[in-house]
């Protein structure tokens, strides 16, 4: 999605006439990207369900993605809270843990746990959601680039 939202791609208009020709080589051509797109999210999503995530890789996971500070205090709670929701989703919610152990199942982790248990001020998490999709800030979450670093060590 985020790919589509940021595409420049190409765009067809029909004028619909009588004596009109539908220039069908042109209209493929343009709507090509709808493709390109969807194959390319399949293949990642295909990569990433094959990419073993052991406990070991997930526990590195974590402490790269959220790290627990060392002082007391309420950085270090919310770190061990959110540390905790993300291994709940992880191990027992069905929006994730059908895909434990894999690439696939860190990602819906960390976007579910943005999308709809992440703790929010000032707005509903309806309004945070499509606000982040339109800013971007939405496609910065769901970048895997943690994740491969942490496989990368392990």
């Amino acid at each position: 999605m985020n790919l589509g939202l940021r595409e420049d791609g190409q765009e067809v208009a029909v004028v619909h006439k009588r004596n009109s020709n539908l220039q069908l080589l042109n209209a493929r051509e343009a709507l090509q990207i709808v493709h390109t797109v969807a194959d390319d999210f399949a293949a990642e999503v295909k990569k990433l369900c094959q990419t073993t995530v052991t406990d070991r890789a997930w526990n590195a996971f974590l402490d790269a993605h959220t790290p627990i500070p060392e002082q007391p205090g309420r950085g270090r709670t919310n770190a061990v809270n959110k540390r905790s929701a993300l291994t709940w989703l992880w191990t027992s919610d069905s929006r994730v843990s059908p895909w434990k152990n894999t690439g696939w199942g860190v990602m819906q982790a960390v976007n579910t746990h943005l999308n709809h248990e992440a703790v929010i001020r000032g707005a509903s998490h309806a309004e945070r959601n499509m606000t982040r999709v339109m800013t971007g800030e939405l496609g910065k979450h769901d970048r895997t680039a943690t994740l491969h670093k942490v496989l990368a060590a392990v």
